[in-house]
C-alpha cells in the first residue's frame, strides 16, 4: 500500500509537472530554503530553472521531496565559461526498486551589459517499473535585467515533445523581483502562472549573518509552503542545508556542496 500511494503521487508529480501543482522534486538546497526563488538561489542547478542565471561553479546535491524516504534524488551540476560565453549541464536521478526517473539538460548564457539571457533544453526518462517509458524533451528561454540594487527575471517553460498522448507539462511564466535595500540583506518576490493553475506567490528574505554564514528563509502560496536553510561559506565552497514544509504531505530536506570557479 505504501509502495502504491508512493507511486501514485510520484506519476503525479512526474506527469503533470511539479511547479504547476506546487510540488517541487529537484530543487537544491539553496532553491528550497528560498521558496524557489531563482535569483536569491544562484547556483549551477538554478540555470534549470531560469537559464539566464549567472553562477559560475559545480554543485552536487541531495533531497528527500515531500518527507518520502524511498525518493533520494542526486543531482550534479555545472556551469562554466567558455570564449565569454556560459554553458551549463546537469542531472537528476533517481533510481529505487519501482520507480526510475533520469533528466539531463544543456543549457547557454549570452550576457550583455546589465541584461543575460539564457536558454536550455531538457531531457526527461522516467518509468514506474513493469510499465513504459515515458521521454519527454521541453524548452526554456529566460532573462534578467540586472543593476545593483534591483534585479527582475522572467522565465518561460514549455513542453515541445512527448512519446505518450495525452501527457502534457503545463506552460508556465515566472517573474521574480530582487532587491537590495539593506547592506547585507536581500529580498525577493515571485508571481508564478499556468493556465490552469491560480496564481502562485512567493516571498524571500536572504541575510548575510557574517562573511562565513548566510540565512534564508521563504514562502509559498498554493498550497502554503514556508521554507528555511543555512548555507556556511568557506573560500570557494558552499555547503548548504535547507528545509520546506507542506500544508498536506511531509517536508523536504536538502544537503548540497557547491564550489565557485
Amino acid at each position: 500500500m505504501k509502495k502504491l500511494l508512493i507511486t501514485s503521487i510520484t506519476l503525479i508529480i512526474l506527469f503533470a509537472r511539479t511547479h504547476a501543482l506546487g510540488l517541487d522534486l529537484y530543487s537544491s538546497p539553496m532553491i528550497i530554503a528560498v521558496g524557489e526563488i531563482y535569483l536569491l538561489s544562484n547556483s549551477p542547478e538554478t540555470s534549470y530553472y531560469q537559464p539566464a542565471m549567472n553562477f559560475e561553479g559545480i554543485s552536487l546535491s541531495h533531497s528527500n521531496p515531500h518527507g518520502f524516504r524511498e525518493l533520494n534524488i542526486f543531482q550534479l551540476a555545472t556551469q562554466f565559461n567558455f570564449r565569454n560565453e556560459l554553458f551549463s549541464v546537469g542531472t537528476f536521478i533517481l533510481d529505487n526498486n519501482y520507480l526510475s526517473t533520469k533528466t539531463f539538460y544543456l543549457g547557454y548564457l549570452k550576457i550583455l551589459n546589465n541584461i543575460s539571457l539564457g536558454a536550455n533544453i531538457r531531457y526527461y526518462n522516467q518509468a514506474v517499473y513493469g510499465y513504459k517509458t515515458l521521454d519527454v524533451i521541453t524548452f526554456n528561454i529566460g532573462t534578467i535585467w540586472h543593476s545593483r540594487a534591483i534585479s527582475h527575471g522572467l522565465n518561460y517553460s514549455n513542453i515541445s515533445h512527448s512519446t505518450r498522448a495525452g501527457i502534457n507539462i503545463p506552460t508556465f511564466f515566472k517573474y521574480e523581483l530582487k532587491i537590495n535595500p539593506i547592506e547585507k540583506t536581500n529580498f525577493a518576490l515571485s508571481l508564478e502562472k499556468e493556465k490552469n493553475f491560480e496564481m502562485r506567490y512567493a516571498f524571500a528574505v536572504s541575510h548575510n549573518l557574517t562573511n562565513i554564514f548566510l540565512l534564508n528563509t521563504g514562502f509559498i502560496t498554493n498550497p502554503s509552503q514556508f521554507s528555511a536553510g543555512v548555507t556556511i561559506k568557506n573560500n570557494n565552497t558552499d555547503i548548504s542545508i535547507g528545509v520546506r514544509t507542506h500544508n498536506q504531505l511531509g517536508f523536504t530536506q536538502a544537503v548540497g556542496i557547491q564550489y565557485r570557479l
